[in-house]
């Protein structure tokens, strides 16, 4: 649970909503119900057999669309919403919460193509409210301890960084198959996000190589292994100078989640690391013997989540600014769309002219 300071917690709590009962409606719900910082108004969802579990579970109300949820709380405002269903969907939610003077947290991206998003942010400004996109990294306490060591300068100038993801467990078939098996679209963004912040810099060019696992996925275009190559723009004086960053992605960490980072400079080395599932360990005559990573990412980034939300109350309550701002959505979406795009062409996509 995210420990709230007392000077947080005597401000009045903000009244949002959830939309989406998903399995990342799951993590929001509980990490909005856990924090007292808010009031938890309702679950949004029309599909109202599989979300009435989940609404019983907060004992909070349910609404099979944001419209009846509004009209309920006609008399009694609401701050926010907390969106949690697929991309396709976030554009008609979030420009009914702005119509509705309402600010929004959405899950990332804000939409499928940076155009999209720059138009979502245009709709956001003309209502003056906030939109804030989740990038949970920079709310995890590792990856903020490895940005603060780097930007202070713990490894020189960064010269190289290798980030690894390996899911688990293994998504179904049918969601491998039905739209969701695409781990470029589906898994880079977030890393695309972190290393952009922590160099401080933007991506001048990208490449990658994507693969199938089995003759299924590949005879259905699915690419479920990726590697992505990133040029950044800052030249230390000259081209041959820029930092490059390699991201290595893959569905099948049958031994658990795996979600590394690490960082190479001119005065040494940072890192991030797994965790295991527990800080057991036995040593015997057959060697030393450590439980598996985390089982998957709501227990790698549960407490990110929570503290991503306690920012987001801070938005609301507090009128501080979002961390991830309107250019950092479109300048990720610009990335994953060009590792796309060069995973199809064979061919290095230029950003930057």
């Amino acid at each position: 649970m995210t420990f709230i300071p007392p000077t947080k917690a005597l401000l009045q709590p903000a009244r949002i909503l959830l939309v989406g009962s998903g399995r990342m409606g799951h993590i929001r719900a509980k990490a909005i119900f856990s924090n007292p910082r808010f009031e938890f108004a309702g679950i949004v969802d029309a599909n109202v057999d599989v979300a009435k579990k989940l609404a019983d579970l907060y004992r909070i109300p349910l609404f099979s669309s944001l419209s009846d949820a509004f009209h309920n709380y006609s008399s009694k405002p609401l701050h926010g919403i907390v969106i949690s269903t697929p991309t396709p969907t976030h554009e008609p939610l979030i420009t009914q919460a702005a119509l509705s003077n309402l600010s929004i947290f959405t899950e990332k991206p804000v939409d499928e193509t940076s155009s999209k998003i720059k138009q979502i942010f245009n709709t956001i400004r003309s209502h003056n409210v906030l939109l804030c996109c989740g990038f949970q990294r920079r709310f995890d306490p590792s990856y903020l301890s490895l940005y603060n060591m780097i930007r202070s300068g713990g490894i020189g100038t960064p010269l190289t960084a290798s980030i690894f993801f390996g899911d688990h467990p293994v998504p179904s078939r049918q969601f491998l198959l039905q739209g969701g098996g695409n781990i470029i679209s589906d898994c880079l963004a977030h890393d695309v996000d972190y290393i952009r912040w922590l160099l401080g810099d933007d991506v001048k060019s990208v490449y990658a190589v994507g693969t199938s696992s089995d003759d299924e996925l590949g005879n259905a275009g699915v690419i479920d292994n990726a590697t992505v190559v990133l040029n950044f723009l800052k030249g230390r004086p000259s081209y041959l100078q820029r930092t490059v960053v390699t991201l290595t992605l893959s569905r099948g960490a049958n031994y658990g989640y795996d979600q590394r980072c690490e960082v190479f400079g001119t005065a040494g080395m940072a890192s991030v690391k797994n965790i295991t599932e527990s800080s057991t360990e036995l040593s015997n005559s057959t060697g030393i013997h450590r439980p598996k990573w985390q089982h998957s990412f709501p227990q790698r980034f549960e407490v990110a989540f929570g503290q991503e939300l306690d920012a987001f109350a801070d938005s609301l309550l507090l009128k501080k600014p979002w961390p991830v701002s309107e250019s950092d959505c479109v300048a990720v979406q610009r990335v994953c769309d060009a590792a796309l795009e060069s995973c199809e062409s064979g061919q290095v996509v230029n950003l930057f002219a």
